[in-house]
This record gives structure tokens, C-alpha cells and sequence, in this order.
């Protein structure tokens, strides 16, 4: 386990006594994305040179609004030198938010747009095969050509044309004449 996961794992805990893990997810939201969109910030609370109590400080400034049990737990891991980790912590709370309300997180990469009809259609297709609510993100890339392909809880379902004209050509360079 890593140290990301133990916090993330405390953390949904604690969000789940207190009732809040809606909110709380929200608030873990807004911490991750201010230390991605400002990686110096994260550098600065975690720097020996500026004294403890200006980096508490600064996270109070910052974090005011939030959640206290989220604003302490960012001055542990800027105690411990960890603040870095916090972008890779929301991935882990997310994760188990997402488990705990039997949430799945799917991408399906096409070379077009999906319809609604075709987007509809997956979900219906991926909830009927894990009995979870399925939240579909679809990601246009057209290198693929055409088909779909599909990611959903570690595993990648290839079905691109792409992919299809690759294990073809395989095929026909390992045929002997």
C-alpha cells in the first residue's frame, strides 16, 4: 500500500462518519487541481527553508473554506514533506468513493464523436456486464481510424480498426507463400 492510498483510505473514512463524502469529494476536487495547476505551490509547502509555521499558514490562507479534517491532513503532508503526493491521494479517494457507490469509470476512445444513441448503448452494454452505474467519457482520437476502444476498471478492450489492421498485417507477414 502506498502512503497515498493509506491517507486516501483515512480520509474517505472520515468522510464517511462525518456524512460528507459528496462535499468532501468536491473539496479533495478543488485541492487537486490547485496543486496540478500550480506545481510550485505544492514545492513551497513542502521546502524545509520556509519555517513550519508560514507553510501551515499558507495552507490556512489557501483551504480556509474547506473541509478542516481535508486542511489538516494537507499540513500533515506538508509536515512530512509529502505534499507532493496529494494529486495521486484524490486519484486513490476517487477510487474509493467511486467503489463504495458502485460507480464505474469508463473511457471509450473512438475516432468520431460517439452519438448519444452509441454512448447510451455502451453504458447500457458495460452496466448490464458489472452491475455498476456507469459514467462514460468519451475521447476522440483519430488515429484510431474508426471502432472503439474501451477502458473501464484496469482493463482495454481494443476493437479500432486500428488495432484490427495491425493484427492483420501481422497475419499476412507471418503467412508463408
Amino acid at each position: 500500500m502506498t502512503a497515498a492510498y493509506e491517507y486516501a483510505r483515512a480520509m474517505f473514512m472520515i468522510s464517511e462518519e462525518e456524512h460528507c463524502s459528496d462535499k468532501m469529494r468536491d473539496e479533495v476536487e478543488i485541492v487537486r487541481a490547485t496543486f496540478l495547476s500550480n506545481p510550485d505551490y505544492s514545492q513551497l509547502l513542502d521546502t524545509p527553508a520556509l519555517p513550519k509555521d508560514k507553510r501551515l499558514g499558507l495552507i490556512d490562507e489557501a483551504f480556509s473554506s474547506l473541509n478542516p479534517s481535508l486542511v489538516n491532513l494537507i499540513k500533515i503532508l506538508s509536515e512530512m514533506r509529502l505534499s507532493y503526493v496529494f494529486p495521486k491521494l484524490a486519484e486513490e479517494y476517487f477510487a474509493l468513493y467511486d467503489q463504495s457507490r458502485g460507480i464505474l469509470r469508463a473511457e471509450a476512445i473512438t475516432a468520431t464523436p460517439l452519438t448519444k444513441a452509441q454512448s447510451d448503448a455502451i453504458v447500457k452494454k458495460l452496466s448490464a456486464m458489472t452491475g455498476n452505474t456507469v459514467i462514460l467519457k468519451n475521447t476522440v482520437d483519430p488515429s484510431i481510424l474508426g471502432g472503439v476502444k474501451l477502458r473501464y476498471g484496469g482493463i482495454q478492450l481494443d476493437g479500432s480498426v486500428k488495432e484490427r489492421l495491425n493484427k492483420f498485417e501481422s497475419a499476412l507477414k507471418s503467412t508463408v507463400v
